[in-house]
């Protein structure tokens, strides 16, 4: 959507109220909703929204790391802006965020994505992503939670469970422009998983933003909640999400195939360079693709990837799907639906020009190493990886670690149910 477009959807006096919102470093939706006079006097000025720069830079309780902090605009960028078809006469928009200055800011995720996005471009490369992440469905009880349905893996009863939400939802999120291509009952119960169509990386990253909050928003409409979280559930298996991605060329030419490939998998150069660069910076990549505690605690389940590598066998974390021939996508396979897609993305396609500029190779279906096996260990990769740090910037890295290592020491803090059940009475 243009500016012209926008101004002329708030001239008709179809919204009342517009959110104005943007992405932490962590991945969750900050903003604040305005007036229709108010957002559309913003728009006809190019002006932007203050925020305190804090807001960028909260944990999981909300609390800011740094004590000093001065302002940042919120700069909405008009080609986001939907009208929310569940709420009456409200709007959202997502934004880019910069200094008061107007130069960008180094913790704007979003404007790091574009950023990678224009220097992938000037290779002549552009890139193509579709995401695929899973959910749980989940009702509180009298004990906290548990799942709201309780059908089998990929069965038609689950379908059937939660039709009417799940026609919601496909509905919402078609409304809104971002198109559904599969839904299916995953593999625990009440576990559901949504495939978008394939978009370029900014619009992907941003639909995913968009998809999240549909899925909440449905969620609660039928007094339920959606959960992103990696593992909820110590007994059933855990969610993750996919990432497909392909490269063409910047006029729209596939270049990521080649079928007299003497490899057999059929990829071009230029793509075995860039998932060469995946690998080489797998480590720094995880820090983002899987960026919680609890997101590990999902690699000690057997059907999750777990070999360093590109390969047709579904346990490497590159994978050649079957349908390669036709789509041209290979399935980035180590993130989960928490994951901030924009650091993600920019991680993934800088990592990726490093190993086309170095002309880094790989070969196929052959485990190259060990992945990081907790948090801790990704964050040391990140933090020794300089190519990365300074792609996508040192100062930016520098906050994300220190939330990160935040969680971590909170996390070592906590007293769990476990250990009150297993130590209370030791040693009597």
């Amino acid at each position: 959507m243009t500016k012209d477009e926008l101004l002329e959807i708030l001239k008709s006096g179809r919204v009342d109220y517009v959110r104005v919102e943007f992405i932490d470093l962590l991945g969750n939706v900050r903003g604040r909703s305005l007036r229709r006079a108010e957002f559309e006097n913003l728009i006809l000025k190019d002006s932007g929204l203050p925020y305190p720069e804090s807001l960028l830079m909260l944990d999981y309780t909300d609390t800011p790391i740094k004590s000093r902090y001065g302002d940042v605009l919120a700069i909405p960028d008009p080609s986001t802006f939907i009208i929310l078809p569940y709420l009456e006469r409200t709007a959202r928009v997502l934004s880019y965020i910069t200094l008061p200055d107007l130069t960008p800011s180094p913790f704007c995720s979003r404007g790091l994505l574009k950023r990678a996005i224009d220097k992938l471009e000037e290779k002549g490369i552009s890139i193509q992503v579709s995401f695929e992440p899973t959910f749980y469905l989940v009702k509180e009880n009298g004990n906290g939670i548990s799942p709201a349905d309780e059908a089998k893996a990929f069965s038609p009863e689950g379908l059937m469970e939660e039709q009417s939400f799940l026609r919601d939802v496909i509905k919402y999120l078609e409304s809104v422009g971002v198109q559904v291509e599969t839904i299916n009952k995953h593999y625990g119960p009440a576990q559901y998983e949504i495939r978008f169509a394939e978009k370029d990386a900014l619009s992907a990253a941003d639909s995913l933003v968009t998809a999240r909050e549909v899925i909440r928003d449905s969620a609660r409409i039928y007094k339920l909640f959606s959960t992103f979280m990696p593992k909820p559930f110590s007994n059933y298996p855990s969610s993750s999400m996919d990432v497909y991605i392909k490269l063409i060329s910047n006029d729209g030419k596939d270049i990521m195939s080649n079928v007299n490939d003497p490899k057999g998998l059929g990829l071009s150069d230029i793509a075995y360079n860039f998932l060469a660069g995946i690998i080489e910076h797998i480590g720094s990549i995880m820090a983002f693709a899987s960026p919680t505690i609890n997101s590990y605690k999902r690699f000690r389940e057997t059907v999750t990837p777990s070999l360093l590598g590109l390969g047709t066998e579904r346990h490497f974390i590159i994978r050649m799907p079957s349908n390669f021939r036709d789509s041209k996508s290979v399935e980035f396979r180590l993130a989960d639906p928490l994951a901030n897609s924009y650091l993600l993305l920019s991680a993934i396609i800088y990592a990726g020009l490093d190993g086309i500029e170095r002309k880094l190779d790989v070969e196929p279906n052959i485990e190259l190493g060990s992945l990081p096996s907790n948090l801790e260990d990704a964050l040391r990769k990140l933090n020794n990886d300089n190519y990365i740090k300074y792609s996508i910037g040192a100062e930016l890295i520098s906050s994300y670690i220190e939330l990160k290592n935040r969680e971590i020491e909170s996390y070592n803090n906590y007293i769990t149910d476990w250990e009150v059940k297993a130590y209370l009475k030791a040693g009597w």
